[in-house]
């Protein structure tokens, strides 16, 4: 029943083994692995992790951030989420980051986001349904470049699959979020284009865990995991159903 976390928390640990420790730009360091994957069956139920209280206004709020293409973290802020606070100018600017690139990459007016839905509307076999948000030409103007880069989908038996290639992943304070996020993505395109959810794989290029974030990862590495709740996704709207699962941990960022 959570087949997700299982495989989360084995990437954890052998990072914790494993991983080769680099000094970073954050200054903290981090110890990393390379190229870890996580496929995600998400046709009924909802990846979040159990093993730590993880909070939906988050991921929800940085979705809708996402696909309207801000670049301001108001949007974050009115929900009370702070995950951008640490990046962000004096006016709440990030520069041309992921959004800006979905719906108006390279600041040229090309939408992403219509491109894909219309393609797999029109031609579901097509091996061209992809979103880039690495953009090397806006990278200088970019508070933070994008961690998580590249988006395919995979139209199978009537059912949508996602893959999405990260160049970098925090485990511990990023991905959960980041899968979280994907999950609404693929709901959200599933939706549009009449298709059921099926399958999430992410690949993570640099997978690490920062050296002041040790002690949470072995504390949760402790604890045990639950069922993954199920879900409702209708009209652009989601609603997770039974979430439950064990106290919030607090984990630590590097900037």
């Amino acid at each position: 029943m959570n087949s997700y976390e299982k495989k989360y928390k084995k990437i954890i640990q052998e990072i914790i083994n494993k991983g080769i420790y680099r000094n970073d730009r954050t200054g903290v360091g981090c110890y990393s692995v390379f190229n870890k994957s996580l496929e995600i069956n998400v046709s009924k139920y909802f990846p979040i992790l159990t093993g730590r209280k993880m909070f939906e206004k988050t991921f929800k709020a940085e979705f809708e951030w996402f696909i309207n293409g801000e670049t301001n973290i108001k949007r974050l802020q009115d929900a009370g989420v702070k995950i951008w606070d640490n990046w962000a100018n004096e006016n709440g600017d990030l520069g041309p980051v992921y959004g800006h690139q979905l719906i108006n990459f390279n600041s040229n007016g090309y939408n992403q986001l219509e491109s894909l839905i219309n393609s797999i509307k029109n031609n579901p076999n097509s091996r061209r349904h992809i979103v880039s948000l690495w953009n090397p030409l806006q990278l200088n103007e970019m508070k933070l470049p994008p961690c998580y880069l590249y988006f395919q989908f995979f139209v199978e038996n009537n059912k949508l699959n996602m893959f999405v290639l990260q160049r970098s992943g925090d485990l511990m304070a990023g991905i959960p979020y980041d899968v979280a996020l994907f999950t609404l993505f693929l709901l959200y395109i599933s939706e549009k284009t009449g298709y059921k959810a099926n399958k999430l794989n992410l690949n993570i290029i640099d997978a690490h865990i920062y050296k002041n974030q040790l002690e949470v990862a072995e504390e949760y590495l402790k604890r045990n995991i639950l069922n993954l709740p199920s879900y409702k996704y209708k009209n652009e709207q989601l609603n997770i159903i039974n979430y439950n699962c064990n106290s919030f941990i607090k984990i630590p960022i590097a900037i």
